[in-house]
């Protein structure tokens, strides 16, 4: 049974720059939580989230969004849920225990103490519970964590005059930019506390800009983006300078006819195709349902076509808790250690993400579902991959991509921000915008050429459902990393055209 306390703010005097609660101040809230709550617990998690972003339009309109969400999270036996919000000022066990317990009057049914099993040294949840070992990670970087303070105003202040001096100098163009960037930063600290002795600890930082530049007239667009856990690896000036060339590129894009062309796809592109493919990876989410892995969770378990080669055999996707680019807490929500996962050796599938009660009941390895998702790369520049290609296409990136087909793992989506055609090897002019509809599963096994990954960025993504903080749709940044190479594949379906710009 799991409680769940969401939307707890509780004030504390930070350290310059963190922010987000200490490992102590963690460990001294949650042992104040466990003695306060009626109903033997098993177990708290804290998390604590906090975020920074800042938003301009047309270097003129500026919007600034800070985050600072508590989520106390209870694990008893009692097989029932329950929901607590509690006000920014609690501070003290006193009142901690007031809001508890007006939140357990209004459970139903009641959550009561006599329904507590009793523990058993033999039962396997009081062994589970016990002490575990953890991988070492380091995910926090104090110079993100501090420039959640001021950098996000610094930044944001000249990201807009380089806007301003590059539009300028723009002027003569036919239509003149029109310039929209986003500067966001986080910390995260997540504690789970288990009174059978169980404690795991992570805490990471992450860091995002991007700057998206269009033509007044609408015919014309670029981006640019960058994350980095580090943000003292961010080049904000590098963005715009990226986006304001890419949306120059595009003027006078002329319309090319749909249909199959080999296409060169930028890291940005490659990111928005797999950034929906973590889905396939979850056992419990496709339970029952058919996938491009087969039936998953088959009675027999011989429909999943685990062993089996699913991808072009230079494709190998893992995920890594100590991945510099896409690292991420080694253990489940509920404390239970994950490692680094296999998903894709060499085209070949080799493992599925199974939670703890799934794995012991299949007898499989533990794994988180994929918290980031790193593909092998190769060597070659984009520029080789153009070289090659006597007539192909070119895509910057994609937008608004949708899952179309659950069993294929067909997606839907438009080109964006640069596409171009490729004549004899070299980039000829820019064309409008394609509609498309392609799986990953069959434009992994078209590849011709694969160049080096690097950790993509996604922007504030139209979200899932908006926060209930904030009334903001911010719940899904920052988004998962992903570790992806641009790539050059056969035959890329573009199904229709697109007035989209």
């Amino acid at each position: 049974m799991r409680m769940h306390f969401s939307s707890i703010d509780v004030p504390h005097d930070f350290p310059r720059g963190r922010r987000v609660l200490t490992r102590d101040e963690a460990v001294a809230l949650a042992e104040t939580a466990l003695r306060v709550v009626s109903v033997p617990a098993t177990s708290v998690t804290v998390s604590h989230r906090a975020a920074a972003i800042a938003r301009i339009v047309d270097t003129a309109s500026l919007n600034c969004l800070d985050l600072d969400e508590l989520v106390l999270q209870f694990a008893t036996r009692l097989g029932s849920n329950l929901y607590v919000t509690v006000g920014t000022n609690v501070r003290d066990a006193e009142t901690l225990r007031q809001v508890i317990r007006h939140a357990e009057s209004q459970k139903t049914p009641a959550l009561r103490i006599e329904d507590q099993e009793p523990d058993d040294p033999s039962d396997p949840w009081v062994l589970w519970a016990k002490p575990k070992h953890y991988l070492p990670v380091t995910l926090w970087h104090d110079s993100t964590a501090q420039a959640m303070e001021t950098a996000r105003g610094e930044t944001m202040a000249q990201m807009v005059t380089q806007m301003r001096t590059l539009r300028d100098a723009g002027q003569s163009q036919s239509s003149p930019l029109t310039m929209a960037g986003t500067v966001a930063v986080s910390a995260y600290a997540r504690l789970c506390h288990h009174t059978g002795g169980m404690s795991a600890w992570g805490e990471a930082t992450d860091s995002e800009v991007t700057v998206s530049v269009r033509t007044q007239d609408g015919k014309a667009s670029g981006w640019s983006g960058q994350a980095h856990r580090d943000w003292n690896q961010i080049q904000p000036e590098q963005v715009v300078r990226d986006a304001v060339e890419m949306a120059n590129r595009t003027r006078g894009a002329v319309r090319l006819e749909p249909g199959r062309y080999t296409t060169v796809l930028g890291p940005a592109a490659v990111g928005q195709l797999v950034r929906l493919m973590y889905y396939w990876f979850d056992v419990i989410a496709n339970r029952g349902m058919t996938s491009p892995f087969g039936l998953v969770n088959s009675p027999d378990g011989k429909q999943l076509r685990l062993g089996q080669r699913v991808f072009d055999e230079r494709i190998s996707v893992w995920s890594d808790p100590n991945d510099p680019m896409g690292g991420y807490f080694p253990f489940f929500p509920d404390g239970w250690p994950s490692g680094k996962a296999l998903w894709i050796e060499h085209g070949v599938l080799r493992n599925l993400a199974y939670d703890e009660s799934e794995a012991l009941r299949t007898g499989k390895l533990p794994l988180l579902k994929p918290s980031s998702m790193h593909i092998e790369g190769g060597t070659t520049t984009i520029d080789e991959m153009i070289a090659r290609c006597d007539r192909g296409v070119y895509v910057h990136r994609f937008d608004n991509v949708e899952v179309a087909d659950w069993d294929s793992g067909g997606l839907i989506g438009t080109t964006r921000d640069g596409c171009f055609l490729i004549k004899d090897g070299k980039i000829a002019h820019p064309v409008t915008n394609f509609r498309f509809f392609e799986s990953p599963f069959m434009v992994f096994n078209r590849i011709m050429a694969a160049g080096v990954s690097e950790r993509v960025a996604f922007g504030i993504l139209r979200p899932r459902q908006i926060s209930t903080i904030t009334g903001d749709g911010i719940d899904d940044w920052p988004n998962p990393p992903i570790i992806v190479p641009p790539l050059m594949v056969r035959d890329f379906n573009f199904s229709s055209l697109s007035d989209a710009v």
